[in-house]
Protein backbone atom coordinates (compact mmCIF):
# COMPACT_ATOMS: atom_id res chain seq x y z
CA UNK A 1 0.00 0.00 0.00
CA UNK A 2 2.76 2.22 0.88
CA UNK A 3 4.39 1.63 -2.21
CA UNK A 4 1.52 2.44 -4.36
CA UNK A 5 0.74 5.76 -2.65
CA UNK A 6 4.46 6.46 -3.00
CA UNK A 7 3.69 6.18 -7.08
CA UNK A 8 0.72 8.30 -6.86
CA UNK A 9 2.18 10.97 -4.79
CA UNK A 10 5.45 11.36 -7.57
CA UNK A 11 2.30 10.84 -10.48
CA UNK A 12 0.67 13.81 -9.01
CA UNK A 13 4.10 15.87 -8.39
CA UNK A 14 4.74 15.30 -11.63
CA UNK A 15 1.72 16.61 -12.95
CA UNK A 16 1.78 19.63 -10.88
CA UNK A 17 5.66 20.66 -12.09
CA UNK A 18 4.22 20.43 -15.43
CA UNK A 19 1.23 22.93 -14.64
CA UNK A 20 3.82 25.32 -12.99
CA UNK A 21 6.14 24.49 -15.92
CA UNK A 22 3.95 25.20 -18.97
CA UNK A 23 1.95 27.93 -17.09
CA UNK A 24 5.37 30.21 -16.54
CA UNK A 25 6.51 29.17 -19.86
CA UNK A 26 3.52 30.91 -21.74
CA UNK A 27 3.55 33.48 -19.04
CA UNK A 28 6.70 34.60 -19.14
CA UNK A 29 7.33 34.21 -22.34
CA UNK A 30 4.23 36.64 -23.49
CA UNK A 31 6.17 38.97 -21.00
CA UNK A 32 9.13 39.16 -22.97
CA UNK A 33 7.02 39.15 -25.94
CA UNK A 34 4.98 42.43 -24.98
CA UNK A 35 8.28 43.79 -24.38
CA UNK A 36 9.95 43.58 -27.30
CA UNK A 37 6.50 45.88 -28.96
CA UNK A 38 6.87 48.10 -26.40
CA UNK A 39 10.65 48.54 -27.28
CA UNK A 40 9.70 49.39 -31.17
CA UNK A 41 7.75 52.88 -29.04
CA UNK A 42 9.17 53.40 -25.48
CA UNK A 43 12.54 54.21 -24.40
CA UNK A 44 14.64 51.40 -22.02
CA UNK A 45 13.54 53.73 -19.13
CA UNK A 46 10.20 53.41 -20.03
CA UNK A 47 9.92 49.53 -20.46
CA UNK A 48 11.72 49.55 -16.92
CA UNK A 49 8.75 51.58 -15.71
CA UNK A 50 6.22 49.77 -17.15
CA UNK A 51 6.78 46.34 -17.78
CA UNK A 52 8.96 45.68 -14.43
CA UNK A 53 8.19 48.41 -12.20
CA UNK A 54 4.07 48.80 -12.77
CA UNK A 55 3.97 45.20 -14.53
CA UNK A 56 5.05 43.48 -11.65
CA UNK A 57 2.74 45.21 -8.86
CA UNK A 58 0.18 44.60 -11.41
CA UNK A 59 1.02 40.93 -11.10
CA UNK A 60 1.10 41.59 -7.38
CA UNK A 61 -2.87 42.91 -7.45
CA UNK A 62 -3.68 40.00 -9.44
CA UNK A 63 -2.36 37.19 -6.38
CA UNK A 64 -3.63 39.19 -3.88
CA UNK A 65 -7.43 39.68 -5.80
CA UNK A 66 -6.78 35.86 -5.85
CA UNK A 67 -5.97 35.37 -2.33
CA UNK A 68 -8.68 37.30 -1.24
CA UNK A 69 -10.77 34.93 -3.01
CA UNK A 70 -9.23 31.94 -2.11
CA UNK A 71 -9.97 33.24 1.96
CA UNK A 72 -13.48 34.59 1.11
CA UNK A 73 -15.30 32.35 -1.57
CA UNK A 74 -13.31 29.19 -1.89
CA UNK A 75 -16.19 27.33 -3.92
CA UNK A 76 -15.69 29.58 -6.49
CA UNK A 77 -11.87 30.61 -6.56
CA UNK A 78 -11.03 27.10 -5.63
CA UNK A 79 -12.95 25.49 -8.59
CA UNK A 80 -11.14 24.37 -12.14
CA UNK A 81 -13.92 26.22 -13.69
CA UNK A 82 -12.53 29.11 -12.46
CA UNK A 83 -8.97 28.65 -13.26
CA UNK A 84 -10.45 27.90 -17.07
CA UNK A 85 -12.16 31.05 -17.39
CA UNK A 86 -9.00 32.70 -16.46
CA UNK A 87 -7.21 30.95 -19.33
CA UNK A 88 -9.55 32.07 -21.37
CA UNK A 89 -9.00 35.38 -20.74
CA UNK A 90 -5.64 35.31 -21.25
CA UNK A 91 -5.61 33.72 -24.49
CA UNK A 92 -7.49 36.87 -25.76
CA UNK A 93 -5.56 39.50 -24.05
CA UNK A 94 -1.82 38.41 -24.95
CA UNK A 95 -3.19 37.87 -28.72
CA UNK A 96 -5.15 41.63 -28.87
CA UNK A 97 -1.37 42.80 -27.04
CA UNK A 98 0.77 41.62 -29.45
CA UNK A 99 -1.54 42.02 -32.67
CA UNK A 100 -2.18 45.46 -31.72
CA UNK A 101 -0.56 48.13 -34.00
CA UNK A 102 -1.47 50.54 -32.00
CA UNK A 103 1.64 51.45 -29.02
CA UNK A 104 -0.77 52.73 -26.29
CA UNK A 105 -3.20 49.24 -26.63
CA UNK A 106 -0.19 47.09 -26.28
CA UNK A 107 0.77 48.79 -23.10
CA UNK A 108 -2.61 48.83 -21.65
CA UNK A 109 -3.65 45.51 -22.48
CA UNK A 110 0.20 44.03 -21.40
CA UNK A 111 -1.14 45.84 -17.91
CA UNK A 112 -4.31 43.82 -17.92
CA UNK A 113 -2.07 40.79 -19.10
CA UNK A 114 0.11 40.71 -15.53
CA UNK A 115 -3.05 41.40 -13.48
CA UNK A 116 -4.42 37.79 -15.23
CA UNK A 117 -0.49 36.96 -14.74
CA UNK A 118 -0.83 37.36 -10.94
CA UNK A 119 -4.16 35.58 -11.35
CA UNK A 120 -2.58 32.29 -12.79
CA UNK A 121 0.57 32.39 -10.28
CA UNK A 122 -2.06 32.64 -7.83
CA UNK A 123 -3.84 29.70 -8.58
CA UNK A 124 -0.78 26.89 -8.96
CA UNK A 125 0.55 28.52 -5.65
CA UNK A 126 -2.14 27.57 -3.64
CA UNK A 127 -2.39 24.13 -5.59
CA UNK A 128 1.33 23.42 -5.12
CA UNK A 129 0.46 23.71 -0.91
CA UNK A 130 -2.99 21.84 -1.00
CA UNK A 131 -1.83 19.26 -3.09
CA UNK A 132 2.04 17.98 -3.04
CA UNK A 133 4.05 16.91 -0.08
CA UNK A 134 6.58 19.38 1.58
CA UNK A 135 9.13 16.59 1.08
CA UNK A 136 8.83 17.46 -2.73
CA UNK A 137 7.55 21.35 -2.88
CA UNK A 138 10.86 22.83 -4.01
CA UNK A 139 11.80 20.95 -6.77
CA UNK A 140 8.43 20.48 -7.87
CA UNK A 141 8.62 24.58 -8.17
CA UNK A 142 12.32 24.82 -8.79
CA UNK A 143 11.99 22.30 -11.51
CA UNK A 144 8.54 23.53 -12.81
CA UNK A 145 10.04 27.30 -13.36
CA UNK A 146 13.61 25.95 -14.78
CA UNK A 147 11.41 24.15 -17.30
CA UNK A 148 9.77 27.37 -18.10
CA UNK A 149 12.53 29.38 -18.17
CA UNK A 150 14.59 27.45 -20.48
CA UNK A 151 11.74 27.07 -22.55
CA UNK A 152 11.37 30.82 -23.64
CA UNK A 153 14.89 30.70 -24.37
CA UNK A 154 14.16 27.74 -26.77
CA UNK A 155 10.87 29.29 -27.94
CA UNK A 156 13.21 32.56 -29.01
CA UNK A 157 15.40 30.29 -31.17
CA UNK A 158 13.75 30.05 -34.77
CA UNK A 159 13.71 32.35 -37.07
CA UNK A 160 17.29 33.60 -36.69
CA UNK A 161 16.30 34.47 -32.84
CA UNK A 162 13.20 36.62 -33.37
CA UNK A 163 10.13 34.15 -33.13
CA UNK A 164 9.58 36.05 -29.73
CA UNK A 165 9.45 39.00 -31.68
CA UNK A 166 6.58 37.64 -34.31
CA UNK A 167 2.95 37.39 -34.40
CA UNK A 168 3.67 34.10 -35.52
CA UNK A 169 4.11 33.75 -31.60
CA UNK A 170 0.80 33.58 -31.08
CA UNK A 171 -0.60 29.94 -32.18
CA UNK A 172 1.91 29.00 -29.98
CA UNK A 173 0.73 30.26 -27.15
CA UNK A 174 -2.70 29.12 -27.54
CA UNK A 175 -1.54 25.45 -27.47
CA UNK A 176 0.84 26.06 -24.47
CA UNK A 177 -2.68 27.55 -22.36
CA UNK A 178 -4.68 24.77 -23.78
CA UNK A 179 -1.98 22.21 -22.65
CA UNK A 180 -2.18 24.03 -19.11
CA UNK A 181 -5.79 23.30 -19.07
CA UNK A 182 -5.38 19.74 -20.07
CA UNK A 183 -2.94 18.90 -17.24
CA UNK A 184 -4.69 20.59 -14.44
CA UNK A 185 -7.75 18.41 -15.58
CA UNK A 186 -5.71 15.81 -14.97
CA UNK A 187 -4.20 16.67 -11.86
CA UNK A 188 -5.58 14.90 -8.47
CA UNK A 189 -7.06 17.33 -5.95
CA UNK A 190 -6.12 15.24 -3.14
CA UNK A 191 -4.79 17.28 -0.33
CA UNK A 192 -1.07 16.23 0.98
CA UNK A 193 -0.14 14.44 4.01
CA UNK A 194 1.84 17.65 5.02
CA UNK A 195 -0.67 19.19 7.50
CA UNK A 196 -0.83 16.05 9.26
CA UNK A 197 2.63 15.71 9.06
CA UNK A 198 3.12 19.10 11.08
CA UNK A 199 1.87 19.03 14.19
CA UNK A 200 3.75 22.34 15.93
CA UNK A 201 1.88 25.59 15.50
CA UNK A 202 2.04 27.67 12.37
CA UNK A 203 4.04 30.78 12.75
CA UNK A 204 1.93 33.22 14.03
CA UNK A 205 0.53 36.71 12.00
CA UNK A 206 3.37 38.77 13.44
CA UNK A 207 5.65 36.11 12.08
CA UNK A 208 4.07 36.46 9.03
CA UNK A 209 4.04 39.70 8.34
CA UNK A 210 7.72 40.09 9.97
CA UNK A 211 8.30 37.49 7.16
CA UNK A 212 6.61 38.79 4.00
CA UNK A 213 8.12 42.26 4.42
CA UNK A 214 12.17 40.55 5.35
CA UNK A 215 11.53 38.67 1.79
CA UNK A 216 10.45 42.23 0.20
CA UNK A 217 13.84 43.59 1.54
CA UNK A 218 15.86 40.22 0.41
CA UNK A 219 14.72 41.27 -3.05
CA UNK A 220 15.27 44.85 -3.05
CA UNK A 221 18.81 44.07 -1.68
CA UNK A 222 19.21 41.54 -4.39
CA UNK A 223 17.63 43.65 -6.79
CA UNK A 224 19.30 46.74 -6.03
CA UNK A 225 22.97 45.66 -6.45
CA UNK A 226 22.27 43.42 -9.67
CA UNK A 227 20.18 46.52 -11.44
CA UNK A 228 21.45 47.30 -15.17
CA UNK A 229 19.45 49.71 -17.44
CA UNK A 230 17.19 47.87 -20.04
CA UNK A 231 19.86 49.11 -22.84
CA UNK A 232 22.57 47.49 -21.59
CA UNK A 233 20.72 44.32 -21.38
CA UNK A 234 20.28 44.11 -25.21
CA UNK A 235 24.17 44.78 -25.88
CA UNK A 236 25.51 42.12 -24.48
CA UNK A 237 22.79 39.15 -23.41
CA UNK A 238 19.06 38.73 -24.11
CA UNK A 239 16.79 38.25 -22.00
CA UNK A 240 15.52 34.86 -23.13
CA UNK A 241 19.48 33.23 -23.27
CA UNK A 242 19.50 34.52 -19.28
CA UNK A 243 17.02 32.65 -18.75
CA UNK A 244 18.74 29.60 -19.46
CA UNK A 245 21.00 30.15 -16.37
CA UNK A 246 18.06 31.10 -14.16
CA UNK A 247 16.77 27.25 -14.85
CA UNK A 248 19.87 25.79 -13.33
CA UNK A 249 19.73 27.82 -10.21
CA UNK A 250 15.90 27.21 -10.12
CA UNK A 251 16.98 23.64 -9.95
CA UNK A 252 19.49 23.39 -7.76
CA UNK A 253 17.57 25.90 -4.85
CA UNK A 254 14.57 23.35 -5.42
CA UNK A 255 16.94 20.33 -4.61
CA UNK A 256 18.55 21.81 -1.36
CA UNK A 257 15.33 23.40 -0.31
CA UNK A 258 13.65 19.59 -0.23
CA UNK A 259 16.77 18.51 1.34
CA UNK A 260 16.50 20.79 4.23
CA UNK A 261 14.74 24.02 4.47
CA UNK A 262 17.44 25.41 6.75
CA UNK A 263 20.11 25.30 4.49
CA UNK A 264 17.82 27.00 1.52
CA UNK A 265 17.30 29.74 3.81
CA UNK A 266 20.58 30.33 4.59
CA UNK A 267 22.05 30.00 0.87
CA UNK A 268 19.02 32.62 0.10
CA UNK A 269 20.93 35.19 2.68
CA UNK A 270 24.61 34.02 1.12
CA UNK A 271 23.76 34.77 -2.14
CA UNK A 272 23.24 38.38 -1.35
CA UNK A 273 26.69 38.64 -1.46
CA UNK A 274 26.46 38.37 -5.47
CA UNK A 275 25.10 41.76 -4.77
CA UNK A 276 28.28 43.43 -4.11
CA UNK A 277 29.77 41.22 -6.55
CA UNK A 278 28.27 42.54 -9.25
CA UNK A 279 29.35 46.13 -8.46
CA UNK A 280 32.66 45.40 -8.78
CA UNK A 281 32.36 43.50 -12.06
CA UNK A 282 29.76 46.17 -13.57
CA UNK A 283 32.24 48.35 -14.89
CA UNK A 284 34.30 45.94 -16.43
CA UNK A 285 32.38 45.17 -19.62
CA UNK A 286 34.35 42.36 -20.89
CA UNK A 287 33.06 40.42 -17.33
CA UNK A 288 29.25 41.50 -18.09
CA UNK A 289 28.37 38.22 -19.36
CA UNK A 290 29.83 36.55 -16.24
CA UNK A 291 27.80 39.07 -14.57
CA UNK A 292 24.27 38.05 -15.81
CA UNK A 293 25.37 34.56 -15.85
CA UNK A 294 26.24 33.84 -12.02
CA UNK A 295 22.93 36.42 -11.59
CA UNK A 296 20.38 34.60 -12.53
CA UNK A 297 22.24 31.39 -11.44
CA UNK A 298 21.91 32.87 -7.53
CA UNK A 299 18.81 34.23 -8.26
CA UNK A 300 17.40 30.50 -8.06
CA UNK A 301 17.50 30.67 -4.67
CA UNK A 302 15.52 33.72 -3.89
CA UNK A 303 12.28 32.28 -6.11
CA UNK A 304 12.46 28.99 -4.53
CA UNK A 305 12.71 29.91 -1.04
CA UNK A 306 10.15 32.57 -1.22
CA UNK A 307 7.71 30.56 -2.80
CA UNK A 308 8.33 27.02 -0.67
CA UNK A 309 8.27 29.26 2.83
CA UNK A 310 5.05 30.63 2.48
CA UNK A 311 3.81 27.11 0.64
CA UNK A 312 4.76 25.30 4.14
CA UNK A 313 2.92 28.01 5.84
CA UNK A 314 -0.49 27.74 4.10
CA UNK A 315 -0.55 24.05 3.97
CA UNK A 316 -0.54 23.64 7.70
CA UNK A 317 -4.15 24.50 7.69
CA UNK A 318 -7.14 25.02 5.18
CA UNK A 319 -7.92 28.57 6.67
CA UNK A 320 -4.58 29.71 5.64
CA UNK A 321 -4.09 28.44 2.17
CA UNK A 322 -4.76 32.32 1.13
CA UNK A 323 -1.54 32.71 1.83
CA UNK A 324 0.13 30.49 -0.50
CA UNK A 325 0.82 32.54 -2.91
CA UNK A 326 2.18 35.75 -0.35
CA UNK A 327 6.01 34.03 -1.04
CA UNK A 328 5.86 35.39 -4.79
CA UNK A 329 3.84 38.47 -3.72
CA UNK A 330 6.30 39.82 -1.40
CA UNK A 331 9.31 39.23 -4.23
CA UNK A 332 7.51 40.61 -6.94
CA UNK A 333 7.33 44.11 -4.65
CA UNK A 334 10.54 43.95 -3.97
CA UNK A 335 11.72 43.28 -7.57
CA UNK A 336 9.38 46.44 -8.72
CA UNK A 337 10.22 48.82 -5.60
CA UNK A 338 14.50 47.47 -6.37
CA UNK A 339 14.14 48.24 -9.84
CA UNK A 340 12.52 51.34 -9.26
CA UNK A 341 15.36 52.37 -6.40
CA UNK A 342 18.41 51.63 -9.45
CA UNK A 343 16.55 53.39 -12.25
CA UNK A 344 16.86 56.66 -9.83
CA UNK A 345 20.27 55.64 -8.46
CA UNK A 346 21.86 53.76 -11.71
CA UNK A 347 23.90 57.44 -12.21
CA UNK A 348 25.32 57.40 -8.46
CA UNK A 349 27.08 54.21 -7.61
CA UNK A 350 28.59 55.75 -4.23
CA UNK A 351 24.63 56.22 -3.01
CA UNK A 352 23.43 52.83 -4.74
CA UNK A 353 26.26 51.00 -2.62
CA UNK A 354 25.44 52.64 0.69
CA UNK A 355 21.94 51.94 0.08
CA UNK A 356 22.26 48.63 -0.45
CA UNK A 357 25.00 47.51 2.69
CA UNK A 358 22.46 49.49 4.84
CA UNK A 359 19.77 46.93 3.69
CA UNK A 360 21.87 44.31 3.28
CA UNK A 361 22.54 44.31 7.47
CA UNK A 362 19.35 45.39 8.25
CA UNK A 363 17.79 41.75 6.13
CA UNK A 364 20.33 39.45 7.64
CA UNK A 365 19.32 40.76 11.48
CA UNK A 366 15.73 40.38 10.67
CA UNK A 367 16.13 37.15 8.50
CA UNK A 368 17.59 35.12 11.16
CA UNK A 369 15.47 36.76 13.97
CA UNK A 370 12.43 34.38 11.43
CA UNK A 371 14.68 32.13 11.03
CA UNK A 372 14.58 31.10 14.41
CA UNK A 373 11.06 31.22 14.54
CA UNK A 374 10.20 28.92 11.69
CA UNK A 375 13.10 26.53 12.52
CA UNK A 376 13.19 26.16 15.74
CA UNK A 377 13.74 22.48 17.68
CA UNK A 378 11.09 21.58 18.73
CA UNK A 379 10.46 21.60 22.74
CA UNK A 380 9.20 19.74 25.06
CA UNK A 381 8.46 19.15 28.62
CA UNK A 382 11.30 19.01 31.36
CA UNK A 383 11.00 15.42 31.80
CA UNK A 384 11.72 14.43 28.10
CA UNK A 385 14.45 17.42 28.05
CA UNK A 386 16.67 15.33 31.01
CA UNK A 387 15.86 12.33 29.25
CA UNK A 388 17.08 13.53 26.17
CA UNK A 389 20.27 15.30 27.66
CA UNK A 390 21.14 12.00 29.36
CA UNK A 391 20.45 9.61 26.21
CA UNK A 392 22.39 12.22 24.14
CA UNK A 393 25.37 12.39 26.44
CA UNK A 394 25.74 8.44 26.79
CA UNK A 395 25.48 7.74 23.02
CA UNK A 396 27.34 11.07 21.91
CA UNK A 397 23.88 12.00 19.36
CA UNK A 398 24.12 15.34 17.22
CA UNK A 399 21.49 18.09 17.53
CA UNK A 400 20.01 17.07 14.64
CA UNK A 401 20.20 13.39 15.85
CA UNK A 402 18.25 14.63 19.16
CA UNK A 403 15.58 15.87 17.39
CA UNK A 404 14.92 12.67 15.63
CA UNK A 405 15.09 10.75 18.56
CA UNK A 406 12.59 12.78 20.38
CA UNK A 407 9.98 12.57 17.12
CA UNK A 408 10.74 8.53 16.94
CA UNK A 409 9.91 8.24 20.46
CA UNK A 410 6.81 9.66 20.30
CA UNK A 411 6.39 7.15 17.32
CA UNK A 412 6.48 9.67 14.30
CA UNK A 413 6.68 8.37 11.04
CA UNK A 414 9.77 9.31 8.53
CA UNK A 415 7.18 11.59 6.67
CA UNK A 416 5.92 12.84 10.12
CA UNK A 417 9.50 13.94 11.21
CA UNK A 418 10.37 15.29 7.74
CA UNK A 419 7.93 17.66 7.70
CA UNK A 420 8.06 18.61 10.92
CA UNK A 421 11.88 19.59 11.02
CA UNK A 422 11.70 20.38 7.23
CA UNK A 423 14.23 18.08 5.94
CA UNK A 424 13.62 15.18 3.08
CA UNK A 425 12.25 11.36 4.00
CA UNK A 426 15.87 10.11 2.99
CA UNK A 427 17.71 12.43 5.70
CA UNK A 428 15.50 11.61 8.48
CA UNK A 429 16.15 7.56 7.50
CA UNK A 430 19.96 8.19 7.45
CA UNK A 431 19.27 10.43 11.36
CA UNK A 432 17.87 7.08 12.26
CA UNK A 433 20.32 4.88 10.94
CA UNK A 434 22.93 6.61 12.71
CA UNK A 435 21.11 6.38 16.29
CA UNK A 436 20.27 3.05 16.21
CA UNK A 437 24.00 2.40 15.21
CA UNK A 438 25.05 4.44 18.12
CA UNK A 439 22.84 3.01 20.61
CA UNK A 440 23.03 -0.70 19.11
CA UNK A 441 19.20 -0.80 18.58
CA UNK A 442 17.67 -2.76 16.18
CA UNK A 443 15.01 -0.99 15.16
CA UNK A 444 12.59 1.91 16.30
CA UNK A 445 10.41 0.00 18.88
CA UNK A 446 13.59 -1.07 20.69
CA UNK A 447 15.06 2.05 20.23
CA UNK A 448 12.27 3.44 21.83
CA UNK A 449 12.09 0.97 24.73
CA UNK A 450 15.43 1.89 25.31
CA UNK A 451 15.20 5.81 25.97
CA UNK A 452 12.32 5.18 27.78
CA UNK A 453 14.47 3.18 30.44
CA UNK A 454 12.38 -0.46 29.70
CA UNK A 455 13.51 -3.62 29.42
CA UNK A 456 14.44 -4.70 25.59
Amino acid sequence: MSKKRGVFVKKNAYLYCGIIALSFLWTGSAYISLAYRLMVNFTPFQIDLYQVVIGYLLQVLGMIVFAMGVKKRPEIFGKNIFFTVVLIMEAIIISVGILSSIPTVSLYFGFVMNLFHGVVAGWYLSQLSAFVPQQYRGRVFGVGYAIGSAGSWLLSLPFKGQFLRMEGIIPVYLILIALTLFINMKATRKPSDTKNAISSEPLDSNGQILLFFVIILLTITKTLGFYFPAADISKVINLEFSRAFYAAGLVIAGIINDKNRRYGAVCCVAALVFSFMSYVLHSQAEYTLMVWILGYIFFGFFSVYRVVVFSDIAAQKPSLLYLAAFGLISGRIGDSLGTFGGMLLSENTIPLLAVTSGLFILVVFLFFATYNKIYAPVVKGNEMEIRLDKFSHEYTLTAREREVLCLVAEGRSNMEISGMLFVSESTVKFHVGNILKKSGCTNRTTLTLLFNGKSI
